[in-house]
């Protein structure tokens, strides 16, 4: 399995805040069964030239832990780019903001919409990314305000190449409370395909790894080949992991 968006890295964003909380969210993943995540740390045109290179270090440092206490992992970079109108462009015009290894070609950004816009805005980053042949995946749509009103909506923009990563945690549902749940399986129905998971864990006690919630909702809704080709078949090829 693959973890798509995760804040591991310690001292870079509001995730881990140190290698204690780092490590332990790790051991989460791996035992859970993920073989490779994604450090996604939070982006913007505005600290990009002071991120991506302390990304870069953190990575290095954290798979030397990982080998030193024999935790099979493998860490990819990456970044969720928290996009606007004004800086998006260079973003895209920068392969470090992208998802996988730097010999990996025609590598996905993850982009994340500031709260403040609507779902509409996708459209105008989707085709800004095509125009200069990037793919892209928009983060945790289902937390965006009108996402339940925007399903055709996002629909037609899978028909035009996004994907969409889904987090895990929003899987959980209840009695009251599974609106949410229902429309992302409905998004899942219409393009399996171009579907992908993130835990977006932040802290291994409050927002902790794995991608339980949603793989037993994606199991119980199309059984274990779905969960396979989203939890794996699709990201590894999105990120050049054979």
């Amino acid at each position: 399995m693959i973890d798509f968006h995760i804040h591991i890295l310690p001292g870079i964003d509001d995730g881990s805040q140190n290698w204690d909380e780092t490590m332990k969210l790790a051991r989460q993943s791996a035992e859970f069964g993920i073989t490779h995540l994604v450090a996604t740390p939070h982006g913007s045109g505005e600290n990009l030239a002071m991120l991506l290179p302390k990304r870069d270090q953190l990575i290095m440092e954290l798979r030397q832990r990982l080998q030193e206490e024999q935790i099979p992992l493998t860490v990819l970079p990456g970044l969720e780019y928290s996009a606007d109108g004004h800086s998006s462009d260079s973003a895209l015009a920068t392969p470090e903001c992208r998802c996988g290894n730097p010999d990996v070609q025609n590598r996905p950004m993850l982009v994340e919409l500031p709260f403040t816009v609507n779902l509409d805005f996708a459209a105008n980053l989707l085709f800004n990314a095509q125009i200069k042949n990037v793919t892209l995946i928009l983060a945790h749509p289902e937390r965006y305000d009108g996402f339940l009103k925007k399903i055709d909506f996002l629909k037609d923009l899978m028909d035009k190449g996004l994907y969409l990563q889904f987090n895990s945690n929003n899987f959980k549902g209840g009695f009251l409370h599974n609106s949410i749940p229902k429309a992302i399986l409905k998004l899942i129905e219409y393009a399996k395909e171009q579907v992908i998971i993130g835990s977006d864990a932040h802290h291994p006690e409050y927002r902790p790894a794995g991608l339980l919630d949603a793989r037993k909702r994606i199991t119980d809704a199309f059984g274990k080949d779905a969960w396979t080709l989203i939890s794996h078949d699709t990201p590894a090829q999105l990120l050049g992991i054979k």
